[in-house]
């Protein structure tokens, strides 16, 4: 009986030390890490007080502070003027103000969310990384002072974008609200934490980025369609206006400036679901720093350096490189043209099979063009107004450069495959052309895609009505300036790595004046080819074929003569 009893007994007694000895042992480690950590942070702040590096100087405080205060009065007088503005250029709100504010909340929210899912908010070092996090300790205690850190500056940055978001609710409706100005930057600041939140679970578990970057294309998507038939579709504004908390900050703010305190009901619940929203998705990114791996604080790390490295050295195609190798691994589209014969055939197969590799550059183009169709017909209905006089010479050239920026950001572009040879200019060298001769033909396929976009742009004004106005001027551009713009944007491409020799020349602030020119040639001459037209459209809307379109032609052809000689002496040099 005494044997039976003790085994049970003894038994239990045993499981219950070796668990009391597990327990113990866990807590032990945890204090242990919990101390480490502790004595780590400790000597790395008596090391930064004793070196001294960090202390904001006076020069600096006083500098910050005068930006700051320049941007504050800046923002000030755009919400203020933002009601006659918008009564200037004859906007009386209705749906198409909803829409613009909705899809606006939309577009913001979906590039906050791409910029924080392919950077990432906890940034480190790499110093820090490879000394510091090795040691034992507690790795959330070391990584949530760096994510506090990207929540305050994304909500400084979400303050910056709700003034201008703010001055647009204002504009479209016409009227004066104070009570926009909370509201909309409440509701920026909660989509800024959400952004935030959202990225910090991506980096430290790669298995919710796939859903993640599909919701922020999804919202571009969607914003875009909201701002282009939002205003004669009212049902897809309201679609976008409740597809979750970033439309439901579009729809408190849009229903603020159209209505006032009047109905606060709606916009003060749906910033209490939004807040509701940041608040669980921070909840959860500081759950998840503990689990944060080393290896992608590493390449957020590496991002963040390129990123900089890009933005001080004004390279942009570096930044664009970097962006594009953040993003993931996408699937490449399955459709497969076959390869020609004929070897003159050959670069144009080339062109054609880089944009079927990145269909989002022919989506952006397409986006930017009807953009800029969009700006060219306000331009024309505020130039048409009896009471609005026409600007000077000098805003006359602003103007028409400013209507030329989104053909000449479309061709661009679609030319891709330029720009990835001189990526890595040795590889024309295997191809059966010349490297000039493959050069210029980068021409072809951007032109005809130029070409395909003037014809639909025919098509439509066509169906619409007479065939005059400014959709059909526009269609003349793209046609007879298209091949212009494509030359100027491969002058760009072909040009090599910055001229950074030009800022030696003086250490007076004008010694910028030689780079940025250098930097601006071939956007300046894209603009020589169809601003005059462009600017000639827009004042006088209803002309149809005359000397200004004879004009453009030669203009075109001349640059292009240009252009074809330029591109083929530096591809000749890139290559050699």
């Amino acid at each position: 009986m005494a044997v039976t009893t003790d085994g049970p007994v003894g038994g239990r007694d045993a499981s219950d030390a070796d668990t009391g000895t597990t327990t113990g042992t866990e807590a032990e480690a945890a204090a242990a890490a919990a101390a480490a950590t502790g004595t780590a942070l400790a000597t790395a702040a008596r090391l930064r007080r004793e070196r001294g590096a960090g202390r904001a100087r006076f020069d600096d405080l006083w500098t910050w502070a005068c930006a700051a205060l320049s941007a504050l009065v800046v923002l000030a007088g755009l919400v203020e003027a933002a009601p006659g503005i918008g009564q200037g250029l004859g906007w009386s709100g209705g749906p198409a103000a909803r829409a613009v504010v909705v899809g606006t909340t939309l577009l913001l929210f979906a590039g906050e969310l791409a910029l924080c899912v392919r950077l990432g908010p906890v940034l480190l070092s790499p110093a820090e990384i490879t000394w510091l996090l090795p040691l034992p300790g507690d790795r959330g205690r070391l990584l949530r002072p760096r994510l506090v850190r990207a929540v305050a500056v994304a909500g400084a940055a979400a303050l910056g974008l709700g003034a201008p978001a703010t001055a647009l609710a204002l504009a479209v409706q016409g009227v004066w609200r104070p009570e926009v100005l909370p509201v909309t930057l409440g509701a920026h600041l909660a989509l800024a934490c959400l952004a935030v939140g959202l990225g910090t679970v991506v980096e430290a578990r790669p298995a919710p980025a796939g859903p993640v970057r599909l919701l922020g294309r999804c919202l571009a998507v969607l914003g875009a369609a909201a701002l282009a038939v939002g205003g004669r579709v009212p049902a897809v504004t309201e679609v976008a206006a409740w597809s979750g908390p970033w439309g439901w900050a579009g729809a408190a703010t849009a229903t603020v400036s159209a209505h006032g305190s009047a109905s606060a009901l709606v916009p003060a619940a749906a910033l209490l679901c939004l807040a509701a929203s940041a608040a669980v998705a921070l909840r959860a990114a500081f759950r998840s720093l503990s689990r944060m791996p080393t290896d992608a604080l590493l390449a957020r790390a590496r991002t963040g350096r390129q990123v900089t490295q890009g933005a001080t050295l004004l390279d942009l195609r570096a930044l664009t490189l970097v962006l594009q190798s953040t993003g993931g691994g996408r699937r490449r589209p399955a459709v497969r043209l076959p390869m020609p014969r004929a070897p003159w055939a050959v670069p144009l197969w080339r062109d054609a099979m880089v944009l079927l590799r990145h269909p989002w550059r022919p989506v952006l183009a397409a986006a930017v063009l009807a953009a800029g169709f969009a700006q060219l017909r306000v331009v024309a209905d505020r130039l048409a107004e009896p009471a609005g006089s026409g600007p000077g010479p000098l805003g006359a050239a602003a103007l028409g450069l400013l209507l030329v920026v989104p053909p000449y950001l479309a061709a661009v572009a679609l030319a891709e495959p330029a720009y990835q040879d001189t990526d890595r200019p040795r590889r024309a060298l295997l191809l059966p052309q010349s490297p000039g001769g493959q050069a210029v033909a980068h021409l072809a396929v951007p032109v005809g895609l130029l070409w395909a976009a003037g014809a639909v742009a025919y098509a439509t004004a066509a169906l619409a009505g007479p065939a005059t106005g400014p959709l059909t001027a526009y269609a003349t551009a793209l046609l007879l300036a298209g091949p212009a713009l494509v030359g100027t944007a491969l002058v760009g491409a072909y040009r090599g790595a910055p001229r950074y020799d030009l800022l030696a020349l003086s250490l007076d602030w004008y010694a910028a004046v030689p780079f940025v020119l250098w930097r601006l040639a071939p956007a300046l001459a894209a603009g020589f080819v169809a601003a005059p037209y462009l600017w000639h459209v827009a004042y006088v809307p209803a002309a149809g074929p005359d000397e200004d379109t004879l004009w453009l032609a030669v203009r075109s052809a001349v640059v292009l003569a240009w252009a074809v000689r330029r591109i083929a002496r530096q591809a000749r040099d890139l290559c050699g």
